[in-house]
């Protein structure tokens, strides 16, 4: 077996020592390296790339205050071989507080299956690119602690609520797990950026190719968002898949009741931890 191997070097600079004093002490800088390979294999070749790069990040704490920024290391792996649908990803992530005068600690460490990520509000979303007719699958990871919370094959769903600080919001999710998972029920998740509250498995004959979009309600009209500050934290979740077939899950004191689900004959709720 024969490589052809091409070496990146990416260099960020870090953060300079700003104190009192009108001298600036230089930080030694953050490195990274890249690469990417052939793998000329008997019938076919293999393309392998290899990105490592950084970035900060800025993040608020519960109380909507700015945390000190964070330093991330981002790796994504991937591999494709001619002939064959699709690029095999897989991603790590590390994250690091930095601290006055530029030095850094660990926070926290990611594995995930994935071809690109990036921050958003205060999760970590990495995307594995869908195959065929296989789906999109967003992993949305907390970007203060790194614990894994919602999987998703579409955006996240947004409600903000009564308080101050990110805690506010509530977040809605619904999906397949992954490639490995299409044979489960895809879950219905709803919490906070810190924690998902409540796990539900949408038990019913559909295919993993035929999802439902989802959507947030309070009356007739179905939307992406809402916003119910100065009202309780009551609404339904929709699901509409294209044959016309309506789910409606509501939301009460800010739980999901599986009671009061309105579900077509075939369709059931199953609680998961």
């Amino acid at each position: 077996m024969k490589t052809v191997t091409v070496v990146l070097v990416v260099t960020l600079l870090g953060f300079p020592n700003t104190g009192l004093s009108t001298e600036k002490k230089a930080v030694p800088p953050y490195r990274a390296e890249s690469s990417a390979y052939i793998v000329q294999g008997k019938d076919a070749w293999t393309y392998v790339t290899e990105n490592r790069s950084f970035r900060f990040a800025e993040v608020l704490d519960d109380t909507g205050n700015y945390e000190a920024p964070l330093l991330l290391e981002e790796t994504y792996h991937h591999e494709h071989t001619d002939g064959m649908e699709g690029v095999r990803g897989n991603a790590t992530v590390k994250a690091w507080t930095v601290k006055r005068g530029g030095e850094r600690e660990v926070r926290w460490t990611l594995q995930e299956i994935g071809n690109e990520g990036r921050v958003q509000e205060r999760f970590y979303r990495v995307t594995a690119w869908g195959c065929c007719d296989a789906p999109v699958v967003y992993s949305y990871y907390s970007v203060l602690t790194g614990r894994k919370l919602y999987v998703s094959n579409s955006d996240l769903l947004d409600v903000q609520g009564d308080g101050d600080g990110p805690l506010a919001a509530r977040y809605v999710a619904f999906g397949y797990a992954g490639m490995n998972e299409l044979s489960r029920p895809p879950q219905l998740q709803y919490g906070t950026d810190k924690k998902v509250a409540q796990r539900f498995s949408v038990v019913s004959s559909r295919e993993y190719y035929d999802a439902p979009q989802m959507f947030v309600s309070t009356n007739e009209k179905v939307e992406k968002s809402l916003d119910l500050r100065g009202s309780p934290m009551d609404f339904t979740i929709v699901l509409k898949y294209q044959d016309g077939v309506e789910l409606r899950v509501p939301v009460a004191a800010d739980a999901i009741r599986p009671d009061l689900a309105q579900l077509p004959k075939g369709y059931s709720l199953r609680a998961e931890e």
